[in-house]
């Protein structure tokens, strides 16, 4: 396959797949930098075998492909060893602060995954993704007014079930 269709097909591909695969890796990762990582392994796994995604199984191959990524991206950070990397701990006098914020990026994922689907979905792509409304809109087939419903509802019951948890 030349370059130019290969270029247009991952194109296509990309456009079709990001918010499922923002949603499945935001899942996984939980954490910005992490999720930044395995989606660049996402898209490079694509790329690399984008001859095989034009079948009915597309979805499927690039589900692995999405869960491979993550394992990478998660390897990458921990190491082959099972131990954290010198470079990204935290320093002695800021560890407590540092568990604070993963225990807080824990529970803000754990419910954003309660969320309903749309909701998710909107809230992961704006504020994760930093998209605009038009983008959110048309991946959730919505309209603008109802992409900012789904990601200010999100919002609002993030607010109510964290400050809960927080008291």
């Amino acid at each position: 396959m030349n370059y130019i269709k290969r270029a247009e097909l991952f194109r296509k591909l990309r456009a079709r797949h990001t918010g499922y695969i923002s949603s499945v890796l935001w899942k996984l990762t939980g954490d910005r930098e992490l999720f930044t990582e395995a989606m660049q392994y996402a898209l490079l796994g694509i790329w690399q075998h984008i001859e095989k995604l034009n079948g009915k199984k597309a979805g499927a191959y690039i589900y692995r492909i999405v869960l491979t990524a993550n394992s990478r991206a998660w390897r990458d950070r921990i190491g082959k060893n099972g131990h954290f990397n010198h470079i990204r701990t935290a320093n002695e006098q800021g560890a407590d602060e540092e568990l604070d914020k993963i225990e807080m990026v824990r529970m803000v994922r754990q419910e954003i995954s309660r969320l309903p689907t749309k909701q998710a979905k909107a809230i992961v792509m704006r504020y994760l993704e930093q998209q605009d409304y038009e983008n959110i809109a048309s991946q959730l087939r919505c309209s603008r007014a109802g992409a900012r419903s789904n990601v200010s509802k999100a919002i609002a019951t993030l607010k109510n079930k964290l400050a809960v948890l927080a008291e």
